[in-house]
């Protein structure tokens, strides 16, 4: 985190309402934030974010930028983020808890991660009313009272609300102005104009968020493509090695798919492999990734699965195939007609079972993709709609 110096040209400023010198801006001090992992949490704003939590984007940089600029606009002594439970929010409950997820101050440290009503008190007024708002007075039992000892009395408060979106999710709060006194219609309106340039951050932080999340998803079906499979299933072999753990992959194949695309034409085709991806996304370990590796070819790794564990998921993935009736997509749905079933091989590799030690992780990578393809090929030999193991590398 940068501090700025406020003794170098060019540091911000602000005249005071009773003074007409300048009074230089004093950074905000060490600000603490959850961890990112925590932090993601409090932005699955819509119902598809819950796929794509695995997020490789520093919220808490987001945040942490944030109430600098707010210290920038309206110097204090303490301030904080604090915002809603989304999945709170998402199942409908009316009033939604409020968490400090970022703050500065003496003594915030012991406040992040604390909960407050969202429909009480000070910051539940900004938060229910969606306006800016500012007070000399706290009442007696203010959930803001109490959470940080070490930053002393409360003796103004200025707040607004944080909009991501068209929906209010949490409150920007700055408390005791640095310059003394109470805080002024002034300093509430900066704030107020600051608030867009703070949903402006917020905004764009979930768009790239969600932007690389999209470049991992194969479009048709909605799993892994093939690039991020490559990528996870490098990290999971160095996880493998790393941990002294195992891990198996299972490769996927469907059975005459070219008859149905035949017979019944490529959309009927792309609509089957949508059906298929879906049963096996929803039918893998849960720590499983499935992926499509392209055409009608699927890819699952199974970290710390052994041989007899990937064997025995790979059969009850084949039976839910093989057992799962396709209908046509009709807006009849109360009686749908129906269409075909479909069947698959499978092939399963082991990492510790089937490879031989040594050689780069490329080679490992490669070795252990091959000897799952081939073990699915071998499975189409024998007849089709069956699980064949890997024999093990020489």
């Amino acid at each position: 985190m940068s501090e700025r110096d406020p003794s170098q040209p060019g540091a911000p400023q602000r005249r005071t309402e009773e003074m007409s010198i300048p009074v230089p801006v004093v950074p905000p001090g060490p600000i603490f934030t959850l961890s990112p992992e925590e932090i993601a949490r409090f932005f699955v704003r819509v119902r598809r974010d819950q796929d794509t939590e695995h997020w490789d984007v520093r919220l808490d940089a987001t945040l942490r930028e944030i109430l600098e600029r707010a210290n920038d606009f309206v110097p204090s002594e303490a301030g904080g983020i604090l915002l809603d439970d989304p999945r709170a929010k998402l199942a409908g409950a009316p009033a939604p808890r409020l968490t400090y997820i970022a703050a500065f101050g003496s003594g915030v440290e012991t406040v992040v991660g604390r909960r407050i009503p969202s429909d009480r008190g000070f910051a539940g007024r900004v938060y229910s009313t969606g306006r800016p708002a500012q007070t000399d007075h706290l009442e007696h039992d203010d959930p803001l009272l109490g959470l940080a000892p070490d930053t002393g009395p409360v003796r103004s408060v200025v707040g607004v609300p944080i909009v991501v979106g068209a929906s209010i999710c949490g409150v920007l709060q700055l408390a005791n102005r640095r310059s003394g006194g109470s805080y002024t219609p002034r300093d509430k309106e900066l704030l107020r104009i600051f608030a867009a340039y703070m949903s402006s951050s917020i905004q764009n932080a979930l768009d790239a968020i969600r932007a690389r999340a999209q470049a991992r998803i194969d479009d048709l079906t909605g799993l892994a493509n093939s690039r991020y499979f490559h990528t996870r299933l490098e990290e999971e072999i160095a996880r493998a090695d790393r941990e002294q753990t195992n891990l198996s992959l299972l490769f996927i194949d469907l059975d005459r798919f070219k008859e149905v695309n035949d017979r019944f034409g490529h959309l009927t085709g792309s609509w089957t492999l949508q059906k298929v991806g879906k049963l096996l996304g929803d039918n893998a370990p849960a720590a499983a990734l499935v992926a499509r590796y392209g055409g009608d070819e699927f890819v699952i790794i199974l970290p710390g699965a052994d041989r007899d564990r990937g064997e025995q998921t790979a059969e009850a993935l084949r039976l839910t195939i093989a057992n799962a009736a396709l209908f046509e997509p009709s807006a009849n749905t109360r009686s749908p007609t129906p269409l075909l079933h479909v069947t698959a091989s499978l092939g399963v590799a082991s990492y510790r079972d089937h490879l031989a030690p040594g050689g780069s992780q490329r080679r490992r990578e490669s070795t252990l993709l091959r000897l799952a393809d081939s073990a699915m090929y071998r499975a189409k030999a024998r007849g089709r709609n069956r699980v064949e193991v890997a024999e093990p590398e020489e």
